[in-house]
C-alpha cells in the first residue's frame, strides 16, 4: 500500500488554492490536504503545529515570500514550489524542492509531481530530504563538459575539450594548449580545472594536467616516474611528478 502524505496548500491567492486542490483530488489516494495557508505567517504557523509531509508553496506573497516561510519553520517538510514567476526556478531547487510549478498550473504537469514524489520513496517524516535529493541527483546520468569558456579581453570564447593537449601552470597563470600549439591563458587554476574538467584530463604533477586522449607514448623515467609524449603539433614531453604517480598508474592502470 502506498504511503498517503499529509499536505498544506500555501498561497495568497483563493482561487490559486480552489484551483490546486481541485487538480489534487485526482490524486487523494496519496494526498490528503490537512491545511491552507493564505499568507506567508500563517503558513509558519500552521506547518509548525500540523508537521506535514509535504508543503505547496507559492513564492511571491503578500507578506512574505516562500523562502522566509522556510526560514521560519522547525521541521522538514518536502516542498513542491507554486508560482507565476519562472525566475525563482534556481533558487527552489537549491532549497531541495521536490519539483518547480509554474502558474496556471496544468494537470498532466502536477501529475508528473506526484510521479516524482512517489518516486523519492519516503515512508517516515525523519527522513533527511536534502539528502535524499543529493542522492536522487548524483543517480541520474551526467552531461559531460565539451568546451570551457576563456575570456578574452572583453570576449568570452569557448575552447573544445577535444582540442585541449594539456593545461599548464607557469608564472601564476594557467594556459591551455591545443593539438595545434595554440596558447589560451585563463583565470583558473588548475585545482579549479581538476574539478571542471571530464575523467579523459588527468592531473600528472604539480603544473600539468593532460587529455589521456592526447597520449601517444609513455615512457619510463628515473625515480618511477613517467614522460607522457602527446599527439600534439610539437609533440609535447611532460614528465610525472613522484606524488602523483600512485594516482597515475592507478587510473591509466599500468
Amino acid at each position: 500500500m502506498e504511503k498517503r502524505y499529509t499536505a498544506i496548500i500555501v498561497d495568497d491567492e483563493r482561487p490559486a488554492r480552489i484551483m490546486l486542490r481541485s487538480l489534487l483530488e485526482k490524486h487523494n489516494e496519496i494526498i490528503e490536504i490537512v491545511e491552507e495557508a493564505g499568507n506567508g505567517k500563517q503558513a509558519i504557523e500552521l506547518i509548525n503545529e500540523k508537521n506535514p509531509d509535504l508543503i505547496f508553496l507559492d513564492i511571491h506573497m503578500s507578506d512574505l515570500n516562500g523562502f522566509e516561510v522556510l526560514a521560519g519553520i522547525t521541521n522538514n517538510p518536502m516542498i513542491i514550489f507554486t508560482t507565476a514567476y519562472d525566475q525563482y526556478a534556481l533558487d527552489a531547487f537549491r532549497h531541495h524542492s521536490i519539483d518547480y510549478l509554474l502558474k496556471p498550473i496544468e494537470g498532466d504537469r502536477l501529475d508528473h509531481s506526484i510521479q516524482k514524489l512517489k518516486a523519492f520513496g519516503i515512508i517516515n517524516k525523519n527522513v533527511n530530504v536534502p539528502d535524499l535529493l543529493k542522492i536522487f541527483i548524483q543517480s541520474q546520468p551526467k552531461k559531460e563538459k565539451v568546451a570551457l569558456p576563456i575570456k578574452i579581453g572583453s570576449k568570452i570564447i569557448l575552447v573544445r575539450l577535444s582540442d585541449i593537449a594539456f593545461c599548464e601552470s607557469r608564472n601564476g597563470y594557467v594556459s591551455l594548449i591545443s593539438d595545434s600549439g595554440k596558447e589560451y591563458v585563463t583565470d583558473y587554476n588548475l585545482h579549479e580545472l581538476e574539478e571542471k574538467l571530464p575523467h579523459n584530463f588527468l592531473r600528472v604533477q604539480k603544473s600539468f594536467i593532460i587529455n589521456k586522449d592526447k597520449i601517444k607514448e609513455i615512457q619510463k623515467y628515473f625515480n618511477n616516474r613517467l614522460i607522457f609524449v602527446l599527439t600534439d603539433v610539437n609533440h609535447s614531453k611532460i614528465t610525472t611528478g613522484t606524488s602523483y604517480i600512485n594516482n597515475i598508474r592507478t587510473d591509466l592502470d599500468i
